[in-house]
């Protein structure tokens, strides 16, 4: 049965807080501003009617709130400190002569809210952002990170690689693991047994990663997360793009005018999209082969006609339609040269080292689109929303694994990372309230605190 808590504390508590709770204090200030009241009305359909009372929902993600904004590696030991600490005891409202929530009891809390009750809980604290115009809809950017998974590396070998030198130990070993095969498809790599939801990846200067990725998009106003969502580390960030997008507008009724990400999202279909949706998307350009040899022929040399649907080389030959190539997130017109066209060419040796004695060329199947991003590009918008993508949103990966222990999921599955990253947010965003609404109103947090007198 649901129960809720009063803070209702006897005349020496009061006393002895008084004494005890700093004149100001970053939490003090977020218990003034933050009205966490919507938490019991998001959960309380979970509790039944009748039977014991429970522990008090709003005090629970309190706690776990506390446990995250200080980067306190587990439950047991949030616990722990709430005991003890006098101002974590007044934030939580537990009165000084309350007993804690058993540490057990946070790993049940977590599990019954589930992924998409937290991520109302994350709209809840966001439309307070946006009550406190911290929020306008205005440039929203995107970007988005590889966490490790909490499991050990499992072998990288395969599992015919093994098997020669390890024999019927190694089979006993692998006969029931999942693989994930690489990119090109011409190796599967074993996945961990503690964490299957976990997918590889490939991270610069880090090599080989097993983990998942957390995407989050920020508003430039005051830089708050208005949307986060985690998965596997192989899906790529320009299949979240329009859905974190979508999700914005519906639940809280933005009007974006235009988003800024890296080259991760630069996909025709997203570009288009965003084009629909009357958003200006300030993208750098997928690198279409412009990191060529010096002495060789780059992508510019070549001379797409639309109207006729064919390529001019270089040296003034057509390059004729030959099939449509689909890749992971984009799709290609694909145009080959003729062979009697190649054969006596004088530019041959700058134009292709093949064998076979022709150049294909690829135009993307949303090449009006790509030449309207490519004007856009080119314009001191385009620097300026590149510049509010690397103030804005970046900045937050960092702040969320140096100060918060994004660096490394403490959960497994994609149920509980997603969770994890969700109060990460959510901790991140308060914070930001907190600092900002505190700024404007320059009054001391601690008179609600000592209101009593």
């Amino acid at each position: 049965m649901l129960k809720q808590n009063h803070y209702n504390c006897d005349l020496f508590s009061k006393r002895y807080i008084d004494c005890m709770l700093p004149k100001s204090h970053i939490l003090l200030d977020i218990k003034k501003l933050i009205d966490f009241s919507f938490v019991t009305e998001e959960v309380k359909d979970l509790y039944s009617d009748t039977g014991r009372g429970s522990i008090d929902p709003t005090r629970m993600f309190k706690i776990l709130f506390l446990m995250f904004f200080y980067n306190i590696p587990s439950e047991r030991e949030i616990v722990e400190h709430v005991q003890v600490n006098v101002l974590y005891r007044y934030f939580c409202d537990i009165n000084l002569d309350e007993t804690i929530p058993d540490h057990s009891s946070f790993t049940i809390f977590r599990q019954r809210l589930g992924k998409e009750r937290f991520k109302r809980l994350f709209n809840r604290i966001l439309t307070q952002c946006i009550e406190h115009d911290l929020v306008d809809g205005s440039h929203i950017s995107f970007d988005a990170t590889i966490v490790r998974a909490d499991t050990a590396m499992p072998n990288k070998r395969t599992k015919n690689e093994l098997l020669s030198e390890a024999g019927k130990l190694i089979e006993r070993t692998f006969d029931n693991n999942s693989t994930q095969k690489t990119a090109r498809g011409n190796r599967e790599l074993s996945l961990s047994t503690a964490d299957p939801d976990a997918r590889w990846t490939r991270k610069q200067g880090q090599g080989a990663i097993l983990g998942y990725n957390v995407h989050i998009s920020t508003d430039s106003k005051d830089k708050i997360i208005t949307n986060v969502d985690t998965t596997p580390a192989n899906i790529p960030g320009h299949d979240r793009m329009i859905p974190l997008i979508d999700e914005q507008v519906d639940n809280h009724n933005l009007k974006i005018n235009e988003v800024s990400a890296d080259s991760e999202y630069s996909a025709g279909h997203v570009r288009e999209a965003l084009e629909k949706r009357s958003i200006n998307a300030y993208i750098p350009m997928y690198d279409r082969g412009g990191k060529h040899r010096a002495d060789m022929f780059g992508y510019e040399d070549f001379k797409y006609d639309k109207e006729r649907d064919i390529v001019v080389c270089p040296n003034g030959k057509t390059m004729h339609f030959m099939k449509e190539r689909i890749f992971p997130g984009r799709s290609a017109k694909v145009y080959r040269s003729r062979k009697r066209d190649c054969k006596n060419c004088p530019s041959l040796a700058m134009c292709t080292t093949s064998k076979s004695l022709y150049r294909t060329f690829e135009i993307s199947s949303y090449y009006d689109v790509i030449k309207r991003a490519e004007l856009r590009n080119k314009t001191q918008r385009y620097k300026e929303a590149a510049r509010l993508r690397i103030i804005g949103t970046e900045p937050k990966f960092a702040e969320a694994k140096r100060y918060h222990g994004l660096h490394r999921f403490r959960y497994r599955g994609i149920e509980q990372v997603s969770i994890q990253a969700i109060l990460t947010a959510i901790c991140i965003n308060i914070k930001r309230l907190a600092k900002v609404v505190m700024a404007r109103l320059k009054i001391p947090a601690f008179e609600e605190a000592l209101a009593y007198k």
